[in-house]
């Protein structure tokens, strides 16, 4: 079945406009993209190894999970969606949601942050997206994207600065 993305505006506002995954956007129009952090209680993210037959960034590693929202789709149902096909992992938002939006260069992302134990011998990565699972701290990350290992994300050194203030608030509701 073809994947049928919803356009948007750079504000966010519906275009009232859908095209097929892998299809250009209209110039000044964009699909929504979700970014999804999974953080446990030392710290550490986990994060994913992209697939090598990945057409954009094989073998980098970047974020736990993430991808398009489909067409009728909300990017809240989008990030738990991504999460369980990527690591077989599902999200709570008891412990977490979205912590900002921002205009790519082609997708309007929705970034959430979930701070929540996902045991590694329990996570299933998903065959032809995601080589490997792994937890990774702060530091570690940084050294990681100095050497080219992880995919450029614009906002992620601001994030892991952030992640002293909001995981103490996500974790309240445990």
């Amino acid at each position: 079945m073809e994947e049928m993305l919803d356009l948007f505006d750079a504000k966010g506002q519906p275009a009232g406009m859908t095209i097929r995954r892998g299809e250009e956007a209209p110039q000044g129009l964009y699909w929504a993209v979700v970014d999804v952090w999974i953080v446990n209680h030392r710290g550490e993210l986990l994060i994913q190894q992209r697939d090598p037959s990945k057409p954009n960034w094989p073998g980098y590693w970047c974020e736990s999970a993430g991808g398009a929202v489909q067409s009728g789709e909300e990017p809240d149902a989008a990030a738990i969606r991504e999460t369980q096909e990527e690591t077989g992992f599902t999200p709570s938002f008891d412990h977490g949601g979205k912590i900002f939006e921002f205009l790519g260069e082609r997708g309007l992302h929705h970034v959430y942050l979930f701070c929540q134990e996902a045991d590694l011998s329990q996570l299933t990565p998903q065959p032809g997206e995601v080589s490997e699972l792994k937890y990774a701290s702060p530091a570690e990350i940084l050294s990681m994207v100095r050497d080219n290992e992880f995919v450029p994300i614009g906002y992620l050194a601001q994030l892991l600065k952030m992640l002293p203030i909001l995981i103490p608030i996500y974790r309240k509701a445990d």
